[in-house]
């Protein structure tokens, strides 16, 4: 048995009025509350005011403060324009009567037009690969730790060129991961597309620090941690229970910030979805120091 449902429960939002909604916080063993969380949460808030007519194509979000994860969130939706082509809604976040998280949505009726794309890298497949979770574990156990019983992710990640937790060593910032959810699910395209921006937060700015060798938790890091994240929709028909390849880029690193880009391809090659994200990645004064 997977954690796949709860997680999807765990992302509906109960609509108290009209553009009010409630959602409750991811339950993660870290005890943060998981950016791509809610930006699924928010989504899906702007979704329900929208005419079905209109489909989401591109989010804009901000991570303004650290949620709370033992306290519900509210979701603000400001229908600020409703035209032909173009629908957009902003949503706020908020805990403790403060925001936490915004989220700008749009939608469009969708029209013909010129078409081309970015063709996917050549990559192997992710029958060629070991399963993330599978190497996690055996790294937690060489120090002499041991890996949860319940994995938090509903998905399942075979990535490309990772790095070495045990000696790590600069790599170069372009890689990417497979990923699909650990069970097949039945659902609209938009819980499919929510589930798509819950997991394109995941393991994003890391591609930031790859040519620096470090992780995340690299003790020379004061704080790491998502500042804005974008993501535009180009399909449809697509699913996140199938194999799903995102290609992640660390762009830009520098000023204490990291820019990394992303896109999304389907195993035939298809390009479903973009990204782009702005982290904090902020040293400790003792690097600081060594560097100034």
């Amino acid at each position: 048995m997977t954690n796949v449902q709860p997680i999807i429960d765990e992302l509906a939002v109960e609509q108290l009025d009209k553009l009010l909604f409630r959602g409750t916080p991811n339950q993660w063993p870290n005890k943060h509350v998981f950016g791509g969380h809610v930006i699924a949460q928010g989504m899906e808030a702007a979704t329900l005011t929208v005419d079905k007519a209109y489909k989401l194509h591109s989010i804009h979000c901000y991570f303004l403060r650290p949620g709370i994860y033992s306290q519900p969130i509210l979701y603000d939706v400001d229908p600020i324009r409703d035209g032909r082509s173009f629908v957009t809604r902003r949503v706020v976040a908020i805990q403790n009567g403060e925001a936490i998280f915004s989220i700008a949505a749009s939608f469009h009726v969708g029209e013909q037009g010129l078409e081309h794309q970015i063709d996917m890298p050549d990559v192997p497949q992710p029958e060629d690969l070991d399963d993330d979770e599978a190497y996690y574990a055996r790294v937690l156990r060489a120090f002499g730790k041991q890996p949860k019983d319940k994995p938090f992710m509903p998905f399942e990640m075979r990535s490309i060129d990772r790095m070495d937790l045990e000696n790590p060593q600069p790599k170069s910032p372009e890689t990417g991961y497979w990923f699909r959810l650990k069970e097949k699910i039945d659902g609209d395209q938009n819980l499919h597309a929510r589930l798509m921006a819950y997991i394109s937060d995941f393991a994003f700015l890391s591609s930031n620090l790859r040519p620096h060798a470090m992780i995340p938790r690299d003790p020379r890091l004061k704080t790491v941690a998502s500042l804005d994240h974008g993501m535009w929709f180009h399909r449809e028909n697509f699913r996140v229970d199938d194999w799903v390849y995102y290609k992640t880029d660390g762009y830009w690193s520098g000023k204490g910030r990291g820019l990394a880009r992303g896109a999304l391809y389907d195993r035939s090659g298809r390009l479903l979805a973009s990204t782009a994200q702005e982290s904090l990645l902020r040293l400790n004064q003792e690097e600081k120091e060594a560097l100034s």
